[in-house]
């Protein structure tokens, strides 16, 4: 099952028209399509003239699976033929295109490994929604990498996974090679560095922000300014100078203390004298007491006797 031809220009993005001229310009006599998931599809060159007179001569390789599934075309399967080894086909994965046999086919899980595939630098391949790592990679990540789902991993030339082990958090950054190979690296450190960077530039900003707002201005310096100034900081990373940074806040008015009044007690009311209701007086007069007593009580009071004996 070696695989002795490879393509570079063949991927599952290229069109079924450049599929097909591409197998005629070779040896092999089928098509083989190996999608990262679902089942392999194998068309013959009949097939795919027929797609392409269709009006699907525009149409991407990896759409393949889509057609399949409309009905459009009933791909050929593998084991109905007589001596697969024996028969030449064309095949297009995420790695990229070769010719081999097309008992490939009838065995698609294991990926086409390129033949640097272990030189001691790290790699990860991607292929049928799974990765791989060379014995390099697991040597310097372990095997958590391999339980990364590749379906989910970005579309992207560069990307960074996290990856959570018993030695705490990893940061590993991918970069494409080619379709489906990636080189691996560990970045934990640059980001966490980055991370750092970029807090403390946020605390910058606010403090700048505040200057602004209290009316001050700022201005980044490479030198110290000259004179006496005391209002320039010296700005450091990680012991190295960066420069200078000079600020200049308005000057605040020098104002007197608040003198504290103390509140003047308020007057008492003033009482008029009809206001005031004396008491009553229960003495009387002498005139009175006398014009009260009748003549009675005068002659007993007179004779020195007292009612009882009377």
């Amino acid at each position: 099952m070696s695989r002795d031809y490879n393509l570079s220009s063949l991927t599952p993005d290229s069109t079924l028209l450049y599929f097909l001229r591409t197998l005629f310009g070779s040896t092999a006599e089928y098509a083989v399509y190996i999608p990262d998931s679902g089942d392999v599809i194998v068309l013959t060159k009949g097939q795919l003239v027929f797609l392409v007179e269709r009006g699907c001569a525009d149409t991407m390789i990896k759409t393949l699976p889509q057609l399949v599934s409309r009905n459009i075309i009933r791909p050929v399967n593998p084991e109905d033929l007589d001596y697969p080894e024996e028969i030449r086909a064309l095949y297009v994965e995420t790695t990229g295109s070769f010719i081999s046999s097309l008992e490939i086919a009838l065995y698609p899980d294991e990926p086409q490994y390129p033949e640097w595939w272990n030189a001691p630098v790290p790699f990860a391949l991607s292929s049928r929604g799974v990765l791989r790592l060379n014995d390099t990679a697991v040597n310097m990540f372990g095997n958590g990498l391999e339980k990364l789902n590749a379906k989910e991993l970005p579309e992207r030339d560069e990307f960074i996974v996290r990856l959570d082990g018993l030695n705490g958090t990893r940061f590993i950054a991918f970069r494409k090679l080619k379709p489906g190979i990636f080189t691996i690296d560990d970045c934990t450190e640059d980001l966490t560095d980055a991370q750092d960077i970029t807090w403390w530039a946020a605390v910058g900003q606010a403090w700048v922000r505040e200057i602004e707002s209290a009316g001050g201005k700022w201005e980044r310096l490479d030198n110290p300014p000259e004179g006496k100034s005391k209002s320039f900081r010296v700005c450091e990373w990680n012991g190295q100078l960066q420069g200078y940074l000079n600020i200049d806040m308005p000057k605040r008015k020098k104002t007197a203390p608040k003198k504290i009044e103390t509140p003047k007690p308020e007057p008492e009311p003033e009482i008029k004298d009809e206001e005031i209701q004396p008491e009553e007086v229960m003495t009387r007069r002498p005139d009175d007491v006398v014009s009260s007593i009748g003549p009675q009580a005068m002659a007993l009071l007179a004779a020195g006797q007292s009612r009882e004996n009377v």
